[in-house]
């Protein structure tokens, strides 16, 4: 992943993290590569909800920084409305069931609350989109999860997010936006 964090994701965290405000949910934070892009000044409280945390994620826990939970992002333990933010980083890609992932982080969001969205799926550009469909099976092989031709914002608009802002990066395999609930 170094390259397109590099070349494309650092500068979508480095944009979108920031604006995450009030309690704050990210789901699915892996090596907690996020963490470093929240702004402490405006972020009440960070709480990490993870379904396979990792050493490194257990570790900055650790250090008082959030708190981490061990949970699927299709059944999240919160109560309604229990958040302001919700960030979802390249995990959504790995859900089987899209539309009932956003359910409950819509669920959980408080009224007017947000949602910071960066995955990435099948890019709109006819070769390249054939490319992604060829190589998708091979990718899912081998990750035993992540999805490289899916599309959100069909399951964004269903689940009743609106966008703030929306758009595609790194030649349109990453989808990336800010959504009301």
């Amino acid at each position: 992943m170094f390259p397109l964090e590099k070349l494309v994701l650092r500068r979508l965290r480095a944009r979108l993290i920031p604006a995450a405000t009030g309690d704050v949910l990210e789901i699915g934070a892996g090596t907690g590569v996020n963490l470093k892009y929240y702004d402490r000044g405006v972020c009440r409280s960070i709480t990490v909800a993870d379904k396979f945390a990792g050493r490194i994620l257990r570790t900055l826990a650790g250090e008082g920084e959030f708190t981490l939970i061990e949970a699927d992002v299709t059944q999240l333990p919160f109560a309604d409305g229990s958040f302001d933010t919700v960030v979802e980083t390249l995990l959504l890609c790995s859900v089987e069931d899209v539309a009932a992932a956003l359910k409950e982080i819509r669920r959980v969001l408080k009224p007017g609350g947000r949602f910071i969205h960066i995955d990435h799926g099948l890019p709109e550009a006819k070769g390249l989109k054939r490319a992604v469909t060829a190589l998708a099976p091979v990718w899912f092989a081998l990750t035993q999860s992540c999805r490289i031709d899916k599309t959100f914002d069909p399951a964004l608009e269903e689940a009743g997010f609106s966008a703030a802002q929306k758009g595609r990066a790194g030649k349109g395999l990453f989808y990336y936006g800010i959504y009301n609930r």
